[in-house]
């Protein structure tokens, strides 16, 4: 059965069509677009024009690949962005007349849960993660995206718990950072700002780290491409790939003084992040000092993924 995903996020904007079946998953077309839907909508509370017509034009170009590639249904999920935003009704009925796709907002809480089903998917495989109950059965899932960051905490034979937190890089970069490069006072407000933010998580982590942390979404797998010096993305290099906290710490030190021109020319660093890239590394850099891990599995497979899967679930159940 050919499936696809379809994740709207804030910042970008990601298509999966898949071949499925009960034990089998076989990419065949995949696109990402960075739109940044969620531009100036922290200040305004709106979706604007141009950020509208950037995605609707990239979800036409989406709808038509599915065709292309013989997808029979999709799951097509807003998250942040279209939570919050006072327009989303209309933006999603703009969509569904122009692509036919049916947009669904999905709330922080489901986000987390499709994307640990794409997560573990992902990190099945690999051995020297691999514990009774599979890679995931004890560890701490963190997904940071443009509106909002994601932290999911398992445990053996328990509900996950989940946080949804409004640390997202697009938001917190049009918030915090004026200057290029930013100045001092804007790095120690921005990082106070997360630190605060964390402090008040104490349900998701009141039983300190266990198990494995483990990294998805743009943020995380752009710094796992700039820490390998990657020229051209390459996800077989991404998915399962290991950092520690002294290599994000260096790349948050180098971000810090740079500019976004000098940033540009950074091998790894995806087109269209250079602005946001910082504001999510900070995030990254502090969740890891918040949660007391030194190192980070980092997953390229996430909600777009998890999407996918969980149609086929659904669809089984209802057959």
């Amino acid at each position: 059965m050919i499936l696809a995903g379809i994740d709207i996020g804030t910042n970008t904007l990601r298509l999966l069509v898949a071949q499925t079946g009960p034990n089998s998953f076989r990419e065949i077309y995949s696109d990402r677009r960075t739109t940044r839907l969620g531009q100036d909508l922290d200040r305004t509370g709106r979706l604007s024009s141009d950020a509208r017509e950037r995605t609707l034009s990239a979800l036409q170009d989406f709808s038509a690949s599915m065709r292309r590639h013989g997808a029979l249904h999709a799951s097509a999920v807003g998250t942040s962005a279209l939570r919050n935003a006072s327009n989303s009704a209309e933006f999603i009925a703009d969509v569904q007349q122009r692509t036919g796709l049916s947009v669904r907002v999905i709330s922080g809480n489901e986000e987390a849960r499709v994307t640990l089903l794409g997560v573990a998917r992902a990190l099945k495989g690999l051995d020297s993660y691999l514990q009774k109950g599979g890679p995931l059965a004890s560890a701490l899932v963190i997904d940071i995206g443009g509106g909002s960051t994601e932290l999911i905490m398992t445990r053996p034979d328990r509900k996950p718990l989940v946080a949804s937190l409004p640390l997202g890089a697009v938001y917190l970069t049009e918030r915090f950072i004026k200057h290029d490069p930013p100045s001092a006072d804007e790095l120690d407000l921005l990082r106070s700002t997360i630190r605060k933010t964390l402090e008040r998580q104490t349900a998701v982590m009141r039983e300190g780290p266990s198990g494995i942390l483990a990294g998805t979404a743009g943020t995380i797998t752009t710094l796992a491409a700039m820490d390998q010096g990657l020229t051209v993305y390459d996800p077989d290099k991404i998915n399962g790939y290991l950092m520690t906290k002294e290599t994000i710490d260096g790349i948050v030190g180098k971000l810090a003084v740079s500019t976004l021109a000098e940033r540009r020319s950074l091998p790894g660093l995806e087109q269209g992040r250079e602005d946001i890239i910082l504001a999510g590394a900070v995030v990254t850099q502090e969740l890891m000092n918040w949660s007391g891990f030194s190192t980070m599995v980092v997953s390229d497979w996430g909600l777009r993924e998890g999407l996918v899967l969980d149609l086929y679930e659904r669809m089984n159940k209802s057959a």
